[in-house]
């Protein structure tokens, strides 16, 4: 479904009123007939009309505003990004703003009638069909190569920060190790595994080069949720190796099992994603893969700066970073 920017004008047709009577109910300046007031009402509602938050209706302004949805908003790794974005937005003249992704349509709606400048997508479920959208809408798009975006099309900017290559990276560690059983834990809050996401992929691709037992968890709500399954799922499984999707769950994963009985980095190695501040001061420290804040920062301003511009030369922005193994006792 294109998304266009429903008026005044439509609320009144729908209603079959005057576009000063609907003025009227919005603003809530003059009296209404009841009755008149109720079509109205019902017309914002079934149109999902949103008066614009500024006046930007007028063609060449700019809100000076630029929005990152993620997946978890809670976690370190997406604060520390947006801390490097909105450094550098802020010495372009522009504000970021934070959220998370709703994953439906009111929340697609909601940001097409706020008028961002430029919004950089790190979520992975975020639809590829609702980013289609927003990009068939001319909004200038970053997208963090979380998964598969390859079906989509138009101008857009497209990071990939490395994930892929990054597990690929942990799952050979754990070979190295001799380990020969791998569990991958996938995200809190995800409904499924997704063999798109990257790290999944990567998980699975090495794992099956190299021949290895290989299995995948998800499904879990919260950290005690993700506890229950996992000590289930070891009830029945033998692993000797996990890597977790972030550090948190692989932090999970590593205090399950030695809960269990288990020697971590002796019986059993684990590896998380982010290098956050928690797998440095963890039980043993955590073996992590670094994802480098600073250059996606640096790449995501430049992309949509880029894109702003409205140079019709522009098709896909691509750029490729890396991802640094950093060692530590779990391994």
């Amino acid at each position: 479904m294109e998304l266009r920017q429903i008026t005044r004008k439509d609320i009144a047709k729908e209603a079959g009123v005057s576009e000063t009577v609907v003025s009227y109910v919005i603003n809530g300046n003059r009296y209404v007939l009841a009755e008149k007031r109720k079509r109205v009402e019902e017309a914002i509602e079934k149109l999902n009309y949103r008066p614009n938050t500024m006046a930007r209706a007028l063609k060449g302004k700019q809100s000076n505003h630029i929005l990152l949805i993620a997946d978890d908003i809670k976690g370190e790794y997406f604060g520390k990004l947006m801390s490097e974005i909105d450094q550098l937005a802020y010495k372009e003249g522009y504000f970021v703003t934070l959220c998370e992704d709703r994953a439906d349509e009111d929340f697609i709606q909601r940001i097409y009638s706020r008028f961002f400048d430029g919004i950089l997508i790190g979520s992975a479920s975020f639809s590829v069909e609702n980013i289609q959208r927003l990009i068939n809408a001319s909004i200038p798009i970053v997208l963090l190569e979380i998964k598969d975006y390859s079906s989509i099309t138009g101008s857009f900017g497209l990071i990939n920060t490395g994930l892929y290559d990054g597990a690929i990276t942990a799952v050979n560690t754990l070979y190295e190790k001799g380990r020969k059983s791998l569990l991958f834990l996938d995200r809190i809050g995800g409904k499924g595994t997704d063999i798109t996401d990257w790290r999944t992929k990567g998980f699975l691709d090495q794992t099956k080069k190299l021949k290895l037992n290989a299995d995948a968890l998800s499904g879990y709500q919260n950290a005690e949720e993700l506890d229950q399954m996992l000590s289930e799922y070891m009830k029945n499984a033998s692993i000797d190796g996990i890597v977790g999707r972030n550090d948190y769950v692989a932090l999970v994963g590593m205090q399950v099992c030695k809960n269990s009985g288990i020697r971590i980095g002796v019986d059993c190695s684990v590896i998380g994603f982010d290098d956050s501040r928690s797998a440095r001061y963890s039980d043993p420290p955590l073996t992590s893969i670094a994802i480098n804040q600073k250059e996606i920062a640096r790449a995501v301003i430049s992309m949509l700066m880029a894109l702003m511009k409205k140079d019709e030369n522009h098709q896909i922005l691509r750029e490729n970073l890396s991802t640094t193994l950093v060692m530590r006792e779990s391994v």
